[in-house]
């Protein structure tokens, strides 16, 4: 299956750095009467995303979604605001992409389009109109090279968008950028969160303080707690060993419903390279599996009906009871099918079990890897730690036992990923290191 996400893009002919821009940004955002607040009490949330030498800057919002109204709309506005030029991309399937170019005035001046789009546009698509974009193209490019781009056959048509971007001054990778792949750490990211200056005290449920609000509630009799941070972590922390994770991503909604995500919950070990709640839960997929898979797992049936509803939840974003309703569904059906599976996962040989039945933490490939020094983002140092035989890798285990050097080096680096990330759940909260919590 292909992506379907919308990018947009801002015009920034002056350049202006990070801070300068967004200085500007919210100096003309008080002008409409925004003022600059948290998060959880936002109207208005934005991550804008910055490359060096140009002149576009990208933003996106958790409430923009492939296509959508939003999207499009505050695309508008912001042109319009800031007196310049915005483009919002929109891709559809990664068959193609439909880019709609907004004046200064907010008005819609023309889209480009790219890729296999006769399927959902039919066969009369016009060219892009020469007079609005190729002020665009870049000083080392060509309004034919520009054209060659567009009219491109592209397996993916984020290939052909990545083409395009440099060509109009545009960078590659910020092109194809959403809301979820946002890292809190990145100096290139920056987050921005406005209300109505007039409505201090209203307080905007979006589907992140939502999730937190109400799954959270639900499963702190059960040890979890909601972690400091703008991605959505629920974590319960097993033996300062093992974390239990559950969060949710965003899907594409069903007719008639505008909104739709999927509960994700996942485990993960402090001997993994990393623990990364700074990354978004879809950066984060190798931790993850659907609720439908540990329904499955749990009850061994395959009902299509309850696979479906934990699979996907859809609701009406107009409707305020309709995301609540959806969330305390998804809370009684995590506590149902989910959590009994985790309750088992206790230690490091059950929580191997676990992950060789969801996600296979080690093969030949990568104990090989292993054995030659490499340092592997997943799971596969559990194998040094369990006291199970496993018969897929003994050639690997044995060398561990037999060969000094390799030992001594595999008890350091078990040893550091272990220090490392017990300090990363103790900024969040998570664990007391000094009391052992």
């Amino acid at each position: 299956m292909g992506r379907f996400f919308t990018s947009t893009q801002i015009n920034n002919p002056k350049q202006l750095n990070c801070d300068g821009f967004k200085a500007y940004f919210c100096e003309k955002m008080k002008k409409e009467g925004y003022e600059v607040c948290e998060a959880d009490c936002a109207e208005l949330s934005y991550v804008f995303a910055f490359a060096d030498n140009c002149k576009w800057v990208t933003i996106s919002s958790e409430s923009y979604e492939q296509g959508n109204r939003t999207a499009q709309a505050d695309t508008a506005r912001i042109a319009k605001m800031l007196k310049t030029t915005c483009i919002n991309t929109t891709v559809i399937d990664s068959d193609c992409a439909m880019l709609d170019l907004y004046d200064d005035k907010g008005k819609k001046a023309d889209t480009l389009v790219m890729g296999r789009a006769d399927d959902y546009l039919g066969d009369d698509i016009p060219a892009p109109a020469q007079a609005v974009w190729e002020q665009f193209v870049s000083s080392d490019s060509t309004w034919e090279q520009f054209m060659s781009v567009v009219q491109g056959d592209y397996v993916f048509v984020e290939d052909g968008l990545s083409e395009l971007a440099p060509v109009i001054g545009m960078d590659s990778d910020n092109i194809l950028f959403e809301y979820e792949d946002a890292n809190e750490n990145n100096k290139n990211f920056c987050y921005l969160s406005f209300r109505k200056a007039s409505s201090k005290k209203e307080k905007k449920l979006t589907i992140n303080a939502a999730f937190k609000q109400i799954i959270g509630e639900a499963l702190e009799p059960y040890g979890f707690k909601i972690i400091k941070g703008r991605h959505p972590y629920i974590v319960r922390v097993i033996n300062n060993e093992i974390l239990h994770i559950i969060t949710f991503c965003p899907e594409s909604p069903e007719y008639p419903e505008d909104k739709a995500f999927a509960i994700m919950c996942g485990v993960a070990t402090i001997y993994r390279k990393k623990i990364t709640f700074d990354l978004s839960p879809k950066e984060n997929h190798e931790w993850l599996d659907y609720m439908s898979s540990f329904y499955t797992a749990l009850t061994h049936e395959n009902d299509s009906e309850i696979l479906g509803q934990l699979y996907k939840s859809c609701f009406y974003s107009d409707k305020a009871d309709s995301l609540t309703s959806v969330l305390t569904a998804n809370s009684e059906s995590i506590i149902k099918y989910v959590l009994p599976i985790m309750d088992k996962i206790k230690d490091i040989d059950s929580c191997l079990d676990y992950m060789q039945e969801f996600m296979m933490p080690c093969n030949t490939k990568k104990c090989a890897k292993i054995c030659t020094y490499y340092s592997d983002e997943d799971e596969a140092f559990l194998y040094f730690l369990s006291a199970k035989e496993n018969e897929e890798c003994p050639d690997f285990l044995t060398n561990f036992m037999n060969d000094n050097e390799f030992h001594s080096w595999v008890m350091c680096e078990i040893e550091k990923r272990k220090n490392e990330n017990l300090e990363i759940l103790k900024t969040y909260d998570l664990i007391d290191i000094q009391e052992g919590k």
